[in-house]
């Protein structure tokens, strides 16, 4: 092929809804409110019903959301919050920039937390725990409430790449006290910059956080509690909205492309991450498990057009900003493994047939020429 197939780009969807974006963009422009307007009040009511939750906070963006869900629970300095290595950076620092040590769990073989670590981490000093929907694959979120319950602490879940992933025929993002979106262009809800939304059931958390995000105001101008600079736009809002329409039909388009390349890729050091029993996932990547050299095979595959995702290449564990937790190399094997074999084949609603039929061809002729 001549044009080149990105592991995603934003430019089709560009090209195709162009006039629609400039036109809400002008209807914002014309309304005289670029915050707190109607737009941000519906898309906050409309993706709230979507996750099926009580209250949606929209925010500048799913680190601060994390950092503000944190806040919003009473999180204080020294306090311990459990998450996963497999992770991005941002659940961390955002755990740091509440004051808090993150603790890692080590993730089971779907590269999720694994619950059977998850209790002999928790202690006297253990405030939250932040599963992380990775991929679009939902964690066993109902274990991880159960235990959180037991020791009466929060359950805040990072759903940054899972928007419309289901546990048990439920949203992600409805199981937790407290859940987090980011609206990243990548994302499949993405704007054209940043964006986030923090969900929850519980009116005293979505009155906190309404106040946290703007200064700690909630009228007059006069804060009643220390607060942030974290609100979403109008036009954010009003574009998220448009997109939010068209969500379903996207999730079904990542589907058929993973299906495609789970059925015709044939190769014995290539296999797909399998997702948990139980779950309906939104395919935001499409996660493979490369038993050989990676680099030379993405390498293989740029020069050929094809790009490329790894998520991540190195666990946050052994980052050089995190070694002052005190971790090292082998203290999480199955998360290591994960970071020096995963790699994300393109995928976008956009992707047409002949795409999909390349990228897998060039795949398999490559490999199967390599052994």
């Amino acid at each position: 092929m001549n044009n080149s197939i990105p592991s995603w780009t934003y430019r089709y969807d560009i090209d195709e809804n162009r006039d629609d974006y400039i036109k809400l963009i002008n209807k914002v422009f014309d309304s005289g409110r670029l915050l707190f307007g109607e737009e941000l009040e519906n898309f906050q009511q409309e993706f709230a019903k979507y996750i099926r939750v009580k209250y949606g906070i929209g925010c500048d963006n799913a680190t601060n959301g994390l950092f503000l869900a944190l806040k919003a629970i009473g999180i204080e300095q020294n306090d311990e919050v459990i998450t996963v290595p497999n992770t991005a950076i941002p659940t961390i620092s955002a755990i740091r920039q509440a004051g808090a040590k993150p603790v890692f769990v080590d993730v089971n073989n779907y590269g999720l937390m694994d619950i059977n670590e998850l209790e002999k981490k928790i202690n006297k000093k253990t405030k939250a725990i932040i599963p992380v929907h990775l991929y679009g694959f939902p964690c066993d979120i109902l274990k991880i409430c159960e235990i959180s319950q037991i020791f009466k602490i929060s359950v805040i879940e990072d759903c940054s790449q899972a928007h419309g992933s289901e546990f048990d025929n439920k949203k992600v993002g409805s199981f937790g006290d407290l859940s987090v979106f980011s609206f990243y262009p990548t994302k499949s809800l993405g704007g054209f910059g940043d964006a986030g939304m923090i969900c929850t059931n519980n009116q005293e958390y979505s009155s906190k956080l309404k106040k946290l995000r703007f200064y700690g105001i909630e009228k007059n101008y006069t804060a009643d509690i220390d607060g942030y600079n974290s609100r979403m736009d109008e036009i954010h809002a009003a574009i998220l909205r448009f997109k939010l329409k068209k969500l379903d039909k996207n999730i079904s388009e990542r589907e058929k492309i993973a299906n495609y390349y789970k059925r015709h890729i044939k190769q014995k050091n290539l296999k797909p991450l399998n997702h948990p029993p139980k779950t309906k996932i939104s395919n935001y990547l499409i996660p493979f498990l490369f038993n050989d050299d990676r680099d030379k095979f993405q390498q293989k595959l740029l020069k050929e057009g094809i790009g490329t995702n790894v998520s991540y290449r190195v666990p946050i564990h052994l980052m050089p900003a995190y070694l002052n937790l005190g971790y090292k190399k082998n203290d999480f094997p199955q998360s290591e493994l994960i970071a020096n074999r995963q790699v994300s084949l393109p995928i976008y609603p956009e992707i047409n047939t002949k795409m999909i039929k390349y990228v897998s061809s060039e795949i398999n002729t490559w490999l199967r020429n390599s052994i």
